[in-house]
Formats: C-alpha cells, structure tokens, sequence
C-alpha cells in the first residue's frame, strides 16, 4: 500500500514538473513572438517616418504633400491593422493552448484525487 502510495506521489510529481515545464516553454515563445512582433512595429514605424520625411520634402507643394501624407497614413493603417490582426490569432492560440494545459492538469489532478481516495478507503478496511 505505502509504495502504491509513493508511487503515485512520485507520479503526481512528475506531471506538475512536467506541466510548469510546458508552461514555462509556453511563456518563453509567446514572448518571443511578440518582441518580434514589437521589433517589426517598431521598424514600420522608423520607415513610416523616414518615408514622410522623403514625401514632405520631395513635394511640389502643399496638395501634392498632403496627398502624399495621406496615402502613407492610409498603409500604415492597413500595416496597423493587420499586425493587430496577427497578434490577436497568436494570443487566441496561446489561450487555446494554456487552456489545453489547464484541463489536463485538472483531469489528472482529479484522477489522483480518486486513486488516492480508493487506497484510503481500501487501507481503512
């Protein structure tokens, strides 16, 4: 009974270990993608400027500056949008698979919970 016991503490222990390992795994990859995600915002961004800067002092006059200006705002809106859009499916796909994480902790822990009632019960006899 006590190396039943043991055993399945043993085993108990190995699924949280092997659990906070995924987990960690999880963490660390979802950071990486969005500091990449913010590094390419982020160079967008200095290429948006660089671009104004090159429109602005390339135009003709104001309408033609303005008409420029406004086009770029135009793609970086769209930029935006679709970098949002990306960062959005990767969040929803790390929730789907925290949530995965979740159930299988919580199937296991359940199913630990009743063997270790049955060998209370078991031993109580």
């Amino acid at each position: 009974m006590n190396s039943q016991f043991i055993e399945m503490v043993n085993q108990f222990n190995e699924n949280v270990f092997a659990s906070a390992k995924r987990l960690g795994e999880l963490n660390m990859r979802t950071f990486e993608q969005l500091a990449s995600k913010q590094a390419k915002v982020m160079n967008e961004c200095f290429e948006s400027s660089a671009k104004q800067v090159e429109v602005i002092a390339g135009a003709k006059d104001y309408k033609e500056a303005l008409t420029a200006q406004a086009d770029l705002m135009k793609r970086c809106n769209e930029k935006f949008l679709a970098n949002l859009r990306e960062t959005t499916e990767m969040m929803t796909a790390v929730r789907d698979e925290l949530s995965g994480l979740v159930e299988e902790a919580v199937k296991y822990t359940s199913e630990s919970v009743e063997k270790a009632g049955e060998m209370a019960t078991k031993k109580a006899a």
